[in-house]
């Protein structure tokens, strides 16, 4: 056992003179030797700085982006959109497992942990049903509804309908508004 210990170690030291020998009469030859030391201490200074320009690079982009984590922490931003993403697809994942639920006919929206619901249903059975399998996923926190039945506009379209429309009375009187003259 010894001895191939010892003649592993002799090969590896046999091995290293070798190298070494060679990049030797490669750096002192009489002929090209000068000029091939210039050349391995240029590039050896040119792979010095690449390594240098790297890491100050690596350290600039570690150091900026761990004060900006601390900075959306301290300030309490809203979460990252990866996450309202995560939350959106096990929505619906979890809600479209239901085949009952018209999948083209919902939309969800997250702010944070609250779902937003849109659409148009047939039935307020059908906009309660959807809404209490919202409520029971994981992560969220609160549902805002505002679906409607056909023929009725949106929730959140109808103050703004009754807005406009009252507006339009207000100004028109009831008449036709006229152009103005310009031909005097």
């Amino acid at each position: 056992m010894k001895e191939v210990a010892m003649s592993k170690r002799w090969w590896f030291v046999a091995a290293f003179v070798a190298a070494a020998s060679a990049a030797a009469a490669y750096l002192l030859d009489p002929q090209n030797g000068k000029a091939r030391r210039i050349r391995v201490i240029e590039r050896s200074g040119r792979m010095a700085r690449n390594v240098e320009r790297g890491t100050t690079r690596q350290a600039r982009y570690a150091w900026h982006t761990i004060r900006g984590r601390i900075g959306h922490l301290a300030s309490g931003d809203s979460r990252d959109p990866a996450e309202d993403r995560a939350l959106l697809d096990r929505v619906e994942s979890e809600v479209f497992a239901d085949r009952s639920i018209p999948r083209g006919r919902v939309t969800f929206e997250v702010e944070g942990t609250d779902i937003i619901l849109r659409g148009q249903l047939d039935s307020a059975d059908d906009m309660h049903h959807i809404e209490e399998a919202v409520r029971k996923v994981p992560g969220v926190t609160g549902v805002t509804s505002l679906f409607h039945m056909p023929g009725t506009p949106a929730p959140n379209k109808a103050a703004a309908l009754a807005a406009s429309a009252e507006a339009a009375r207000s100004t028109n009187h009831g008449t036709k508004a006229r152009p103005r003259d310009r031909t005097t």
